[in-house]
């Protein structure tokens, strides 16, 4: 495992526990919070692609699973996570200039599968006011969060660039 591996795994847990410590508890207005596991998710398949962000996205959503207050089904967020990781990653490899309408894609849809498979799975939470009022607030709080998170999430997982130490390839040709 290699040194950027652990910082992933690290950056991972972290969003983990903010999530479940200070940003559930935010008193946002409506009943919802963006969802910074799912934008981690999106942030970390953008940069590794899809085989990485659906490993990602099972091992975070298994972990979220288990993480209380958990009141679904176990497995039911890492499935979730797993097909948002997988997309996000698809996306990103085929057209890999489109990241932040990606990420803004992802952050839309993916409450839209959570509700999706919880009602192929027979939750009861999913009736009438979950989706005309509590869907279109956590799409909209994810969707304020995107720019941020993302931003964040990528260049953690991508690295430093390293500026002024790499020659200017028309300056190295002779060119100016």
């Amino acid at each position: 495992m290699s040194g950027r591996d652990v910082l992933s795994v690290g950056l991972f847990l972290l969003v983990m526990v903010f999530q479940v410590t200070v940003v559930n508890r935010l008193p946002l207005p409506g009943a919802g919070a963006p969802d910074l596991v799912l934008l981690t998710v999106v942030g970390y398949a953008l940069v590794r692609g899809s085989s990485a962000g659906a490993v990602a996205g099972f091992c975070a959503g298994l972990a979220g699973d288990v993480l209380p207050p958990a009141a679904h089904v176990l497995g039911q967020q890492a499935l979730v996570l797993c097909l948002i990781g997988f997309l996000a990653g698809r996306v990103g490899e085929s057209y890999p200039d489109a990241g932040l309408f990606t990420a803004l894609a992802c952050a839309a849809v993916g409450p839209l599968v959570a509700v999706a498979v919880g009602a192929l799975l027979g939750d009861d939470r999913i009736s009438q006011p979950m989706l005309t009022a509590t869907l279109p607030q956590a799409a909209l709080y994810n969707l304020l969060a995107v720019p941020p998170m993302v931003w964040v999430v990528t260049r953690v997982v991508r690295g430093p660039r390293r500026r002024g130490l790499q020659p200017v390839r028309h300056l190295a040709r002779g060119r100016i």
